[in-house]
């Protein structure tokens, strides 16, 4: 099944290479997997924000979305890690890239062939599409939803699907996974209070991935964000009421307590990250130290032995305003082993 992820990818895009539809331009195949990520990443943006129900936007848009799963199978720890870190202007739609990639990595763990995989991404790609601004003014420090504006955010699952039923093109599975992403095991969800198997397999995915990157992202409305351990935790406890328990063990193998990307302060309060993450919930023992004490980059990034004292985790943090540039990500990235 993975190795089926990049042919099809592959096939996928050449079958538009001819077609003005086609997103252009993007990294070269041959380029670092963190350029092509950003690539597709930004013209993802494009796509969306210039989205008018043709049939140009649905091609554009399922071709990022196949691009992406070959780049996960290609660079599965990069994608993984860097999905929240890629630098856009819209925290949501910035969400909805990491959403797409954890999803991408869920279906892998169960087995799903490519083409369902392409259904997830295409979803979590164009799930917050009408509610875009929105949410990313709810990103700002204190901002709390208004009655109306919580009216509106509930809404979104059907206005999207419905702006998906409007562009030719677009598939049935992808519209359902997209209208039925809020829904909950137990009825609790919205927009149709569906239960259990009236849900189909790519929305729960999809519900799963959008809970847990809202969970951990930095800008969460009013709340604080949540380590990975404690998201994890969090889902875990609802596993019978809301999630698909047999997802949630996917993402229990897929992220751990610390998957790729997470941010942690060491005894010496240097910033490193994670890379390499451990099986279950073991704590990482090698990270890559990237920022100094001051907050000022590193020359060069440098591996950590987290098992000696001076650089044992002390807590999980974030970038804050820090700015990284792809390219410096690209040299931290080359510390990751290959994934097991």
């Amino acid at each position: 099944m993975h190795a089926s992820a990049l042919a099809y990818a592959e096939s996928f895009g050449a079958a538009y290479a001819n077609s003005v539809a086609r997103p252009q331009p993007l990294a070269p195949v041959s380029s670092q997997p963190c350029d092509r990520l950003a690539a597709i990443a930004h013209a993802h943006v494009e796509v969306i924000e210039g989205w008018s129900c043709t049939v140009q936007d649905v091609i554009r848009l399922a071709t990022l979305a196949a691009e992406l799963v070959g780049l996960v199978e290609r660079a599965p720890q990069v994608c993984l890690g860097m999905g929240s870190h890629i630098p856009l202007h819209s925290p949501s739609l910035r969400h909805g890239f990491a959403a797409a990639i954890l999803g991408i990595h869920l279906g892998r763990a169960i087995q799903l062939d490519a083409i369902r995989q392409h259904t997830v991404a295409k979803a979590a790609l164009f799930m917050n599409l009408p509610s875009l601004e929105l949410q990313d003014d709810l990103t700002a420090p204190y901002a709390v939803p208004s009655d109306a504006q919580r009216i509106t955010l509930a809404r979104h699952p059907q206005l999207a699907a419905d702006l998906l039923r409007d562009s030719p093109g677009a598939d049935l599975r992808w519209i359902e996974a997209v209208e039925q992403h809020h829904e909950s095991l137990d009825g609790s969800g919205y927009p149709a209070a569906l239960r259990g198997d009236e849900i189909c397999l790519a929305a729960r995915i999809l519900k799963i991935a959008d809970v847990w990157c809202a969970l951990v992202a930095p800008q969460r409305f009013h709340r604080n964000p949540m380590t990975p351990r404690a998201a994890l935790h969090w889902l875990l406890s609802r596993s019978r009421q809301v999630f698909d328990p047999q997802l949630l063990e996917a993402l229990r193998r897929v992220n751990g307590a610390w998957p790729p990307g997470t941010l942690v302060r060491l005894a010496n309060r240097e910033t490193a990250i994670v890379v390499t993450a451990p099986h279950g919930m073991a704590r990482p023992r090698e990270v890559v130290s990237f920022l100094g004490a001051h907050g000022r980059l590193f020359r060069d990034p440098v591996r950590r032995d987290t098992r000696r004292s001076q650089y044992a985790i002390r807590e999980v943090t974030t970038l804050g305003t820090v700015s990284v540039k792809t390219e410096y990500w690209n040299r931290i990235w080359e510390f990751a082993r290959p994934a097991q």
